[in-house]
C-alpha cells in the first residue's frame, strides 16, 4: 500500500509540483498516511528549489494542522477514536500530559504522526496561537532536513 502512496506522490509531484506538494503537507497534518517528508525529499531530488518546497510545504502542513485542530475542536474525542487506534491516543494523552505544548513540537519535529497530535490538540482545546507558534519552526526544521537531504540526492539522479 505504502509503494502505491509513494508513486502517487511522484506523480503528483511531476504533474503538479509545488502545488502538490501543498495539497500533500495540507492533508497529511490530519488524515493522508503519507508523510510530508517523503514528497519532499522527492521534490528536491527532482530539481525543486530546497528553499520554496520548504516553505511551501510548512505553510500547507500548518493550514492542515489548524484543520486537525478545529476537527478536534468540534469532534472531541469521538473523532480520534473514529480516526485512530485507541492505543496510539492514549500515548499521545500521556505525552500532552507531560509536556503540554511541546508534545505538538515534538511531533511536528519528529517522525511521530503529526496528525494524531494535531487533531489531539483541538480535543485537549490547546490554546490556538502556541499550537501554531510551535508547529511553524518545528515544521520548517524537519522539512529542511529532508529538503536537504534530497538535494543531496539529486546529484545521483
Amino acid at each position: 500500500m505504502m509503494e502505491y502512496f509513494e508513486n502517487t506522490a511522484k506523480g503528483l509531484i511531476e504533474s503538479s509540483g509545488l502545488t502538490g506538494i501543498f495539497i500533500v503537507a495540507v492533508l497529511e497534518s490530519f488524515i493522508f498516511p503519507v508523510p510530508t517528508a517523503i514528497i519532499i525529499t522527492a521534490g528536491t531530488a527532482l530539481k525543486l528549489d530546497p528553499l520554496v518546497v520548504v516553505i511551501v510545504a510548512t505553510v500547507g502542513s500548518v493550514i492542515g494542522a489548524v484543520i486537525g485542530y478545529v476537527i478536534g475542536l468540534k469532534g472531541g474525542r469521538p473523532a480520534l477514536i473514529w480516526l485512530f487506534d485507541e492505543k496510539k491516543i492514549k500515548k499521545v494523552d500521556r505525552l500532552f500530559e507531560k509536556y503540554g505544548v511541546y508534545a505538538v513540537g515534538i511531533a511536528a519535529f519528529s517522525p511521530l504522526p503529526f496528525k494524531l497530535f494535531t487533531i489531539s490538540a483541538g480535543v485537549a482545546r490547546m490554546n490556538i496561537v502556541a499550537f501554531i507558534l510551535v508547529s511553524i519552526p518545528c515544521r520548517f526544521l524537519q522539512f529542511l532536513l529532508f529538503a536537504l537531504f534530497g538535494n543531496w540526492l539529486s546529484m545521483f539522479i
